[in-house]
């Protein structure tokens, strides 16, 4: 009797969660748009990067990419060495 009892209750639980599922479309926010402004705004995106060529050197160097544009923005490379 008790088993029949949480199974119910279970269920019941179950049925709840399920219906507020249901319901969340009819009270979500609104949805997100896009900005069309005309205002020329730069995404950029930062890759940094570094590798041993030797024992006591290595290189070094970053890239920043507007991603609207797809246009390498600034770049630099270095070789650092160490002397004894």
């Amino acid at each position: 009797m008790k088993s029949n009892l949480f199974y119910k209750c279970m269920l019941s639980l179950i049925a709840a969660l399920l219906l507020l599922t249901f319901m969340q479309g009819d009270f979500s926010s609104k949805t997100a748009m896009a900005d069309n402004s005309s205002e020329k705004i730069g995404k950029y995106q930062i890759s940094a990067w570094s590798s041993q060529s030797g024992p006591r050197t290595h290189h070094s160097g970053y890239f920043v990419i507007d991603t609207t544009t797809g246009k390498v923005v600034d770049s630099k490379s270095e070789v650092h060495s160490i002397k004894e």
